[in-house]
């Protein structure tokens, strides 16, 4: 995809990708325990529909890494981009539903770089913008790309700055209505 300025969007490292899946097989193994404890649970207190459990017990041990390791971890890597300018941020991500953020720089009140414990391993970060009207997150690029951006957004978001004057040009007609 191409941005309006002519420049090719940015894709989340591919490291990233690596990061998604094993977050996927972490979150896949705390289900797939939960599910072996439930039949083991349902096998011992002699729960009535005992072998439709493990079936469906079964089954969704055999579907949850596959959606968890493969599926979602490539379409967020397929789906994220995201490019900035002068003007602004423009961030696209989802999976079944494809958001598209733009962010101007001039609205950004905060910002934030993220780095856990497996994104630290990978050199890799999420950077946050906070503006007034929410928040919206470039996720798993490298670290050093997320202090770059961190350091232009404080820079071009700070050229723009709210000007007063341009609200209420003459002051004093405020007070001639008052007298």
């Amino acid at each position: 995809m191409v941005f309006e300025g002519g420049d090719v969007m940015n894709r989340m490292h591919q490291d990233g990708l690596k990061v998604l899946r094993i977050k996927g097989i972490i979150y896949s193994l705390i289900l797939i325990l939960i599910f072996i404890g439930e039949m083991v649970a349902a096998y011992f207190f002699e729960w009535p529909n005992q072998m439709t459990l493990g079936i469906i017990s079964v089954v969704l041990i055999v579907l949850i890494p596959l959606v968890f390791v493969f599926l979602i971890p490539k379409y967020r890597y397929a789906h994220f981009k995201y490019q900035y300018d002068t003007y602004g941020v423009f961030i696209q991500n989802g999976i079944c539903f494809i958001k598209q953020y733009r962010v101007p720089l001039y609205r950004v009140q905060n910002i934030e770089i993220e780095e856990g414990w497996l994104m630290r391993r990978f050199h890799l970060a999420n950077i946050e913008l906070s503006t007034a009207g929410g928040n919206v997150s470039i996720e798993l690029i490298h670290k050093t790309q997320a202090q770059k951006l961190n350091v232009f957004v404080k820079q071009h978001g700070m050229m723009e700055t709210y000007d007063a004057s341009e609200e209420n040009e003459n002051p004093n007609d405020e007070n001639e209505a008052k007298i």
